[in-house]
């Protein structure tokens, strides 16, 4: 297992790769009939609401709590019965397969795992998870320690590592690796709330994505294999442009402005993660250019 599954995820990558992203996504106001079809990653909860608490401030270190030696920030909206590791309900005989993807957002991870998906032929459950009958999809935005409102407090975006709860993630991607049950933050990314977590049970495969899976060492030492999604300028703009006017309602001139505010974040925290990548798979716009895609491994 040590031995092979690194060349055979390796070699998966590179089959979805092909099937993935040689063409660079239409223009916003074009959508296929597979598009319905997605997987959805994460589902909103109904009953979102703002915990209207800031870290750090007076009023989140009053209501944060130890337990188990982990810190349980009150921004991540814990309930009492909760606790961040707990024994699995049904125990796996072997531990999982743990693999990291890491890009800047809206770089095409979803899409990616997408496809990972529908290769393996998973049934997803509804929720904020994704969670198939032998592979589940975390999303690591939900360790953002601070929901929407709160990094307009702090003045730093969402790639600022204070801005995430690494202990917990790597405690708790720690955890699973061993076979356990986790209640996971949740970051509502329709709201912009932090929900309060869900459980979280042992499966076959799990792969985390988001912008920092390989930065902490303590997640990263729990990875049998890292991925990292490099896309250049000009491809990371058209594919921020196809989701955010569509999605967000911004000019494309918003988008550029964002990807610039962005930059000194990206370079010092996501960017890095590059030299401790076991893959990385680089997106450049073809010889012809875009909207066709060169790929290289």
């Amino acid at each position: 297992r040590t031995l092979l599954l690194p060349s055979a995820l390796a070699a998966i990558t590179l089959v979805l790769v092909g099937k993935l992203a040689f063409v660079a996504p239409r223009s916003p106001g074009v959508t296929s009939s597979r598009s319905s079809q997605s997987v959805v990653f994460r589902q909103g909860s109904a009953n979102s609401v703002p915990t209207g608490l800031v870290y750090p401030s007076p009023e989140e270190a009053a209501k944060t709590k130890t337990v188990d030696g982990i810190t349980l920030y009150s921004t991540h909206a814990w309930t009492d019965d909760m606790k961040p590791i707990l024994p699995a309900e049904n125990p796996m005989d072997k531990a999982p397969v743990m693999i990291g993807v890491a890009a800047d957002s809206g770089c095409g991870k979803s899409t990616f795992l997408r496809r990972v998906l529908g290769a393996l032929g998973t049934e997803v459950k509804p929720g904020h998870t994704a969670i198939g009958d032998m592979l589940t999809v975390i999303c690591l935005d939900d360790y953002h320690i601070n929901d929407r409102a709160g990094r307009k407090a702090t003045g730093l975006s969402a790639l600022h590592s204070e801005e995430n709860d690494f202990a917990l993630m790597g405690a708790q991607i720690e955890a699973l690796k061993q076979g356990k049950a986790i209640y996971k933050p949740i970051y509502n990314h329709d709201t912009g709330n932090k929900d309060p977590p869900e459980l979280i049970q042992p499966n076959k495969v799990f792969v985390v994505e988001g912008l920092h899976p390989i930065y902490d060492e303590k997640a990263r030492s729990q990875l049998d294999l890292s991925i990292y999604i490099d896309i250049v300028n000009d491809v990371k703009f058209a594919w921020k442009v196809q989701r955010d006017v569509a999605e967000r309602g911004w000019t494309e001139e918003q988008v550029q402005q964002d990807i610039q505010k962005r930059l000194p974040d990206f370079a010092a925290y996501v960017d890095p993660q590059k030299k401790d990548a076991d893959v990385i798979l680089r997106y450049e716009p073809s010889d012809q250019g875009l909207p066709y895609l060169k790929v290289k491994l």
